[in-house]
């Protein structure tokens, strides 16, 4: 069913940087799985006394993220101070980017299901601290929270959208384009089930009423941590937001949005607080830090320095590769992934798309099965890609070459040995084949009758006879030439 409303989405993400050490202090920035509280110092501690001092290296991968999102980098940007209470920030708070920020006006294409692309503006992507993280529990009847530190400083860019996004599948493709790009710049790993990587979501509805275009206030989703999340919960909210105005919630008369947050045990959102307006926060510039003034060089060279990106890759796979888009970006995805398979493909010229098949089905299906990292696999790329070249060659056919790649997953054997080892050579003689082929078609006439009367999967059977005959090493190709030769012959 068509929804009575428009959906309008924008989406601020929030990315843990890769840098080594935290944004103000030297305390490692590793946060996850860490004891809590141990990875923590004066500065990330907010003391008295305690001075920041910026992370260069931080700075430097939010400026190149702003690049790779077609942003543009202000000659002139700085630190303010965003104040409020809340109990996982320790300083009452928090050093971020307000009227200055290090990237402005840029923009993401993302695919549409109805085929083309369209362009979501990147409004802004500044660089903050991010916040400690709160433990809810509860113990003999008792509520508590408890608050770790470690997270708290390191280094976080986010970067929020135009509210361009018209629909749900538009919102999950614009954070996965997101995440390919910053992936693929070396910004960040973009690890969700870490925390590393978090979404608000900015939801609200236009619809016409009596004539007149109505725009009730926006519900902010806070802390959303996965796809599945962000596709329930926008999905609810806006629903809810439209059940609440015809219901004449206060929604009518309310003109701030609101902040709430998504339960996923109850399938609902719930609220949070009455959002606050940018003058709650009292901003006002860092006086420990310094404004920044990036030396033009040094922009050109970090502008220099950036890899080739997803959407370019993916373009450059389909032309130099012949590989379909849903191949592409499968590949491309991960940065990993892509950088193996163009190494598996080089060594075996011509065949782009044969490696390509390989590495998303065998590969990545045994990957998966071996709960093994692509790092670790046994099957290199230049095996996978000599692989490709014995079944190129006709040396062994597609059914031999999974009962290799089996071995070669076991024990990182190179192809051409397993091959001589277990006698797995495809037999081309046409003489042996063609005698194989007359005694299946001798004892199939049954077979042999119904493919002339049309049934084309009678063949198949014939076919499978024949490699039955041979122990599956016959060369399927000629196979397939001598049975439909010898059964026109008879026709």
């Amino acid at each position: 069913m068509t929804a009575p409303y428009e959906v309008v989405i924008g989406i601020e993400c929030h990315v843990e940087l890769a840098t080594r050490s935290k944004m103000f202090c030297a305390c490692s920035a590793k946060h996850f799985g860490a004891s809590p509280n141990s990875q923590v110092c004066p500065v990330c501690l907010g003391l008295p006394g305690a001075l920041p001092v910026a992370n260069k290296r931080a700075i430097e991968l939010a400026m190149v993220a702003g690049m790779a999102l077609n942003c543009t980098n202000p000659d002139h940007t700085k630190f303010d101070r965003k104040n409020y209470l809340y109990p996982d920030l320790p300083k009452g708070y928090q050093i971020s980017q307000f009227d200055l920020p290090l990237s402005v006006g840029g923009f993401l294409e993302i695919p549409l299901a109805s085929g083309g692309t369209k362009r979501i503006g990147i409004r802004r992507a500044h660089l903050e601290e991010d916040t400690g993280s709160l433990l809810h529990g509860e113990e003999a009847g008792a509520r508590y929270t408890l608050v770790d530190f470690n997270r708290s400083g390191v280094p976080l860019l986010e970067i929020v959208s135009e509210p361009d996004l018209s629909s749900v599948e538009e919102a999950l493709a614009y954070v996965q384009g997101l995440r390919e790009v910053v992936i693929g710049s070396g910004v960040s790993e973009f690890r969700l089930e870490e925390g590393a990587a978090r979404f608000d979501v900015n939801v609200s509805i236009r619809f016409t009423e009596n004539g007149e275009t109505r725009w009730p206030p926006l519900s902010e989703i806070k802390n959303l941590n996965s796809y599945r999340s962000l596709e329930e919960a926008a999905t609810y909210e806006a629903d809810r937001l439209w059940r609440e105005w015809q219901a004449g919630g206060d929604i009518r008369t309310r003109t701030s949005k609101i902040t709430v947050g998504w339960s996923q045990e109850r399938a609902a959102t719930f609220l949070q607080r009455a959002k606050e307006d940018v003058d709650d926060y009292r901003y006002f510039p860092e006086p420990d830090l310094v404004a920044l003034n990036p030396d033009p060089a040094w922009v050109a060279s970090l502008r220099a320095s950036l890899p080739e990106l997803p959407p370019a890759r993916r373009a450059r796979f389909a032309s130099q590769y012949g590989l379909p888009e849903y191949d592409a970006r499968i590949l491309v995805a991960d940065r990993e992934l892509a950088d193996w398979y163009e190494a598996a493909a080089a060594t075996v010229p011509g065949q782009g798309k044969a490696v390509a098949n390989w590495v998303t089905s065998e590969l990545l299906g045994a990957l998966n099965k071996d709960g093994v990292a692509l790092a670790d696999s046994k099957v290199k790329p230049a095996q996978l890609g000599a692989l490709v070249a014995l079944i190129a060659s006709g040396e062994i056919s597609g059914k031999i070459a999974k009962e290799v790649f089996a071995e070669m997953r076991a024990s990182g054997a190179d192809p051409a040995a397993v091959v001589k080892v277990k006698g797995l050579v495809q037999v081309s003689d046409e003489g042996a084949i063609a005698a194989a082929v007359d005694s299946v078609l001798a004892e199939q006439a049954k077979a042999v009758a119904d493919y002339k009367g049309g049934n084309q999967r009678a063949l198949g059977a014939l076919v499978g006879a024949v490699q039955k005959r041979m122990g599956g090493k016959a060369n399927a190709a000629v196979v397939n030439r001598l049975l439909a030769e010898r059964i026109a012959a008879t026709a």
